[in-house]
């Protein structure tokens, strides 16, 4: 290696520090904002689960010929509970 090149490799430096810390924190930005995406994601199909559980559960009462309800619709009354609330925490802003 020639001595011109070898003195201008010794040159270049790292970057100053505030660069440094402004590209990772850009780069949080972007993954939090991915992150939160998701989340509002999940939150809403958790939402959807829920609607179509309490359709499900109307629709099967309508044209079923069961004689105790009570056990159904407790159970799709917790279940349509747990997904609405966990799909309207996660799409919270």
């Amino acid at each position: 290696m020639s001595e011109r090149r070898r003195k201008a490799r010794a040159k270049v430096q790292p970057a100053p520090l505030n660069i440094q810390l402004a590209a990772a924190e850009e780069r949080s930005d972007k993954s939090r904002e991915v992150r939160n995406a998701r989340m509002d994601r999940l939150g809403a199909y958790l939402m959807d689960v829920s609607k179509y559980v309490l359709t499900v559960v109307m629709i099967t009462s309508l044209f079923s010929d069961m004689t105790d309800y009570t056990v159904l619709f407790f159970i799709s009354t917790l279940l349509v509970t747990i997904t609405l609330a966990a799909g309207l925490f996660l799409t919270r802003k």
